[in-house]
């Protein structure tokens, strides 16, 4: 059986420490400036306190190896997902129907009451309209929380990295740049930053020796 690699606290520890630095790097108190327990809740399916207990250290809880167990699991998972989905419209306090969900992503309301009640599993055609409907990431209804919680610290990692090199531009005077694959390797944006910072303190230097230098007869730079 082909068992999927699972996320360890060691690997979220590790993210974080990565988020910690590139939140520093723009002037922010670390990964407490940036991550917020009730908007990671929202944006991976976690309840708060789980997400909180896996950022202190827990380790992620694994899909189980048996099949049938390993099924259950799945249903689990997107029975709790759909279900706060469905109760997070403030004009349905008491959660909407599943008659109206299942018009508006032409699915019978007999099928969102089995996926509501974990009595279906979520195939990619029902999974992937319901994600849709409700903005939220593909693989929002079935992913484990630890593969849940490590691609939204991926994401703020890069939205961090982003705002790197945004910021050393502007210090270069440029409003974009522009990626040039020269091999196998895919550019990434940590890797640009290293480049930015780079350009950015050569500039400086320039800068200061500018500055520094005497100026000839008649207020010119002496050659």
């Amino acid at each position: 059986m082909n068992v999927p690699r699972e996320v360890t606290a060691a690997e979220i520890a590790q993210l974080l420490r990565d988020v910690d630095a590139a939140a520093r790097r723009l002037g922010y108190d670390g990964r407490g400036s940036v991550l917020d327990v009730p908007d990671i809740a929202r944006r991976t399916g976690i309840g708060p306190a789980r997400v909180q207990e896996l950022l202190d250290g827990a380790e992620p809880e694994p899909p189980p190896r048996e099949n049938k167990a390993r099924e259950a699991f799945y249903r689990g998972l997107v029975s709790r997902r759909l279900d706060m989905l469905r109760r997070s419209n403030p004009d349905s306090p008491d959660g909407e129907s599943y008659r109206e969900i299942g018009d508006e992503v032409d699915l019978s309301h007999s099928l969102i009451g089995h996926l509501v009640n974990g009595k279906r599993s979520a195939r990619p055609e029902y999974s992937s309209p319901l994600e849709t409907r409700y903005g939220v990431a593909h693989g929002f209804l079935s992913r484990p929380e630890g593969d849940a919680l490590t691609e939204h610290l991926v994401r703020v990692k890069e939205g961090l990295h982003a705002g790197a090199v945004l910021e050393g531009l502007r210090v270069l005077g440029g409003e974009q740049v522009s990626l040039r694959r020269t091999d196998d390797d895919t550019p990434s944006l940590e890797g640009l930053v290293a480049v930015v910072d780079a350009l950015v303190a050569r500039k400086r230097i320039l800068d200061r020796a500018d500055r520094a230098e005497p100026e000839g007869p008649g207020g010119d730079s002496g050659v």
